[in-house]
């Protein structure tokens, strides 16, 4: 039976859309493309029409699922001013639901290591959407281009770092983590000290 180009279409993405779900919450070695397949409600011998290699799939969902992922998660705040968009992206983000939802969220925190230990397919792929990214978050940062780079590569060094760090504890040091993240990321991101008020009481 042939297909049509558009149903071609439509099942690679259900695809790359299951295993960007997979991969977060298993990462790229313990996800096989039989999980994949059974995640998309596919069979398995269809993986092949659509991907080379389980390697090739994996630099798909990076170029597709991840960035998709991000940029749903900002939209929430595209209607904020600049200030109040940064404010709402690093309180969701460092939010109990984002971790909670590992599957669901970002990217970095979840696969950064994994992406280190990658080919290079995988790396390069990684970069473009990090970039991508970056530059969103700048264009919210009121300083030059150069200082506005610099700031927010920190404040997602932070965020990522603390939300990989809170996933791996119990309460109370899991929020804490995150709430000390939270106000250090805010005021790397505007260049003011005790951001806790800013934050909503410190609270998340």
């Amino acid at each position: 039976m042939r297909y049509t180009a558009e149903h071609k279409k439509r099942t690679r993405e259900r695809i790359l859309k299951a295993a960007g779900k997979q991969f977060r919450a298993r990462g790229f070695a313990e996800t096989g493309v039989a999980a994949v397949m059974k995640e998309a409600e596919l069979t398995h011998g269809g993986f092949y029409a659509h991907f080379e290699s389980k390697d090739d799939l994996i630099a798909a969902v990076i170029r597709s699922g991840f960035d998709q992922v991000s940029e749903r998660f900002e939209a929430q705040f595209d209607h904020l001013p600049d200030r109040e968009w940064l404010r709402a992206w690093v309180h969701r983000y460092l939010g109990d639901e984002h971790r909670a939802h590992t599957a669901e969220g970002c990217p970095f925190p979840a696969l950064a290591p994994e992406i280190a230990r990658s080919g290079a397919e995988a790396r390069t792929a990684f970069t473009e959407i990090f970039e991508k990214r970056l530059a969103k978050v700048c264009s919210r940062v009121d300083a030059s281009r150069g200082e506005a780079e610099r700031r927010v590569m920190a404040a997602v060094s932070q965020m990522a770092g603390a939300m990989m760090i809170s996933r791996a504890l119990d309460e109370p040091f899991a929020t804490r983590v995150r709430e000390a993240a939270a106000a250090e990321a805010f005021a790397t991101l505007t260049r003011e000290a005790g951001c806790n008020d800013d934050l909503g009481g410190g609270g998340l």
